[in-house]
């Protein structure tokens, strides 16, 4: 889990954030390693953001931050981020939680798709290599 002191250490930096995104969520390694080598933040702004701003007023790559828009991410991204994410800073937990409920939503429709394994795929074009030849 996130230590106390990076958590306090992120919210520092992205103070300027605190009331004007919806939230600033630490994920990734910083969230499931004692030790991680840098630290993933999130910035989740459902109405649009310039995350310039951020890269003005905060030392990113001194302070070893992978900084994130979340609306820009691929879902599986999104998916990782909603089921292991430490909040930082949030203007309204039960709105965060509602809008990432869309993209459970989302990610429930497609995720067989996205966690097929190998041999998975390999007999479903073989399947549809069979049907092909059939009706030709």
């Amino acid at each position: 889990m996130a230590g106390g002191e990076t958590v306090k250490r992120v919210a520092r930096d992205f103070e300027f954030l605190k009331n004007r995104v919806l939230a600033v969520l630490i994920f990734g390694s910083a969230v499931s390693e004692a030790e991680a080598r840098d630290v993933d933040v999130c910035i989740v702004a459902p109405g649009g953001f310039d995350l310039r701003e951020v890269f003005k007023r905060v030392d990113v790559a001194g302070k070893k931050y992978d900084v994130w828009l979340f609306e820009e991410l691929p879902l599986y991204m999104k998916m990782e981020i909603i089921l292991n994410h430490v909040v930082v800073h949030c203007k309204d937990i039960l709105e965060l939680y509602e809008y990432f409920y869309f993209f459970r939503k989302l990610w429930k429709d497609q995720e067989r798709r996205n966690c097929l394994t190998k041999d998975e795929i390999g007999e479903m074009l073989k399947a549809f290599t069979r049907t092909k030849r059939k009706s030709a």
